[in-house]
């Protein structure tokens, strides 16, 4: 009988995990090849600028070298099995390696998840944190893009792992290979230095005496730097580059240096903003799973439990971080969700052992939550990106040679489609939007607006922030309002939109950090200049400086 249920849990656990690996790995090339990620692209030009052994200098340091030389080695490996080039030279493809990591890294993940948990409490709630984490919308997206965030998860989690090992025996070993990750982890993004937490909280709590242990903390130390050194050489021997890259990151994460494409965050409040976007990440069990870290520090502290209190170093350290910084991107976010997961599904056990029924009820709603909400979110993988569906009809339904105005810092439409379909069909000029509201501004925009036949806009990047910082960009944000009520002789004509849906129901997620829309499902508005106004005519309606 034993043997019956240790085999129905596993093969449960099994298809959870199975179920959550079509989720990563589903529609990888959900964007036909065009890569709208700037990340991307980013990581993806560095990629085929590396050559073993000849030339390893990536020349971009935003992200660590781990994962640049880790997709050339892939790369490299599939021309050579199917002697096909462009697997190192096509930036699709290298995405596609990218992906393909990423829904990898993402699935494994899932293992760790159960492995964690159970060591810390037991395979029930391992076995709710397995499934919370295959069906966390916002990991089932990180899977989708080559960025690094989901390897993070990865470490992260493998970290938690390994230091709950030392906790338990701090082996030669141990302290070896927890060095070795953290400086994999390292080599992969160097914001992962927060992970450190984890280890050095961990040795406080179960060695903060043992002089042994301080000096196989040296030796862990010792080799997460040569593996860093090995992994990222040009951190080094590029120093002047990639301590410039890093100075730049931090000014925009600070707000010290504050470019177009943070201005997002100006009136958003620390903390708050990010626990508003958890929902977006998580769906609506976010808000358990917030109450869970209150209840279950408190549990740990009234206990002096200290595994459980290594456990929660993490979060509430990374998140009271992070939370504080300027620049607020979701994805920052990321390595807290298997742990808001576990966190998720201890609450929800602790409910159960105290009121069954209601236990039972709450577990079910959780559940039925969180996979519905996946269910939603994977659909916009379903459907054709918008960008590709806008370009088509902007093809079908606009003449050859017409003038279209797109925004600079946003992605320019019509996409080069196969058949003949290239964007020098037609006048294509980038209408600049984020330089300082003046006098001259109105006459730009008068000047451009007259002459253009069509107005694009590609997601809301811009006017969903411009239009509410009337105190930086009082003119453009009035242009905007008087571009959406068709008051300045342009009139919508097309509008495009993929939103997370369920049995004809969508969830409009414009209310989201807009980095959790704007690459995958943005919003495309196009507008026809139909009434023809002169310039002096939109000069005039423009006009708030008189």
């Amino acid at each position: 009988m034993k043997w019956n249920k240790k085999l129905i849990f596993l093969f449960s656990l099994g298809i959870i995990i199975l179920l959550g690996a079509f989720f990563r790995f589903y529609n990888l090339n959900w964007d036909q090849g065009y890569f709208f990620h700037p990340d991307e692209r980013n990581i993806a030009n560095a990629v085929s600028r590396i050559r073993f052994f000849s030339q390893l200098n990536p020349q971009f340091f935003a992200y660590g070298s781990l994962p640049i030389y880790l997709y050339r080695f892939t790369g490299d490996f599939l021309v050579a099995l199917t002697k096909n080039q462009n697997w190192v030279l096509e930036w699709p493809k290298i995405n596609l390696i990218g992906r393909s990591f990423s829904a990898l890294f993402s699935t494994i993940s899932l293992i760790f998840v159960f492995l964690l948990s159970k060591r810390l409490f037991n395979k029930k709630i391992a076995f709710l944190a397995v499934f919370f984490t295959a069906f966390c919308p916002s990991l089932i997206q990180m899977a989708h893009f080559s960025v690094t965030e989901s390897m993070l998860v990865f470490w992260v989690l493998l970290i938690t792992i390994l230091s709950f090992k030392i906790a338990d025996k701090g082996t030669i070993k141990n302290y070896s290979l927890l060095g070795i990750v953290c400086g994999l982890s390292l080599a992969t993004k160097t914001a992962a230095i927060s992970f450190l937490i984890i280890p050095v909280v961990t040795h406080l709590f179960f060695y903060l005496k043992n002089i042994k242990a301080y000096l196989k903390g040296l030796l862990s130390f010792g080799l997460a730097f040569l593996t860093f050194t090995i992994l990222s050489p040009y951190a080094f021997l590029a120093k002047e580059k990639f301590l410039e890259s890093m100075r730049y990151e931090s000014g925009v994460v600070l707000g010290k240096l504050k470019v177009v494409y943070v201005l997002q965050f100006e009136k958003t409040l620390p903390y708050l903003f990010q626990l508003k976007n958890l929902l977006w990440q998580m769906g609506p069990v976010a808000l358990l799973a917030i109450f869970g870290v209150i209840i279950l520090l408190v549990f740990a502290l009234k206990k002096r439990c200290k595994k459980i209190l290594v456990f929660l170093s993490f979060p509430i350290v990374y998140f009271l971080y992070i939370g504080s910084w300027y620049t607020k991107f979701i994805r920052y976010m990321v390595p807290l969700l298997p742990f808001f997961a576990i966190i998720l599904s201890w609450l929800l056990y602790q409910i159960y052992l105290k009121r069954k029924l209601i236990g039972k009820i709450l577990i079910l709603i959780s559940l039925s939550l969180s996979f519905l909400w996946a269910l939603a979110f994977s659909s916009i993988y379903l459907k054709e990106s918008t960008r590709i569906t806008a370009s088509k009809w902007i093809y079908e339904n606009i003449k050859e040679e017409s003038k279209i105005l797109t925004e600079h810092w946003d992605d320019g439409l019509p996409l080069d489609l196969k058949g003949g379909k290239h964007p020098f069909l037609y006048q294509i000029e980038q209408l600049t939007i984020y330089e300082a509201d003046n006098q001259e501004k109105i006459n730009y925009y008068a000047e451009k607006l007259s002459q253009a036949d069509y107005l694009i806009l590609n997601s809301r990047r811009l006017y969903g922030t411009l239009m509410f910082l009337e105190e930086k960009y009082p003119l453009t944000s009035q242009y905007y309002r008087l571009l959406f009520a068709e008051e300045l002789g342009y009139n919508k004509v097309a509008e495009f939109s993929v939103y997370p849906s369920l049995f004809n129901l969508e969830i409009k997620d414009d209310e989201s950090e807009e980095t959790f829309q704007v690459y995958d499902h943005p919003k495309v508005i196009i507008f026809e200049n139909q009434k023809q106004f002169s310039q002096e005519e939109i000069k005039n309606i423009l006009n708030i400086y008189d």
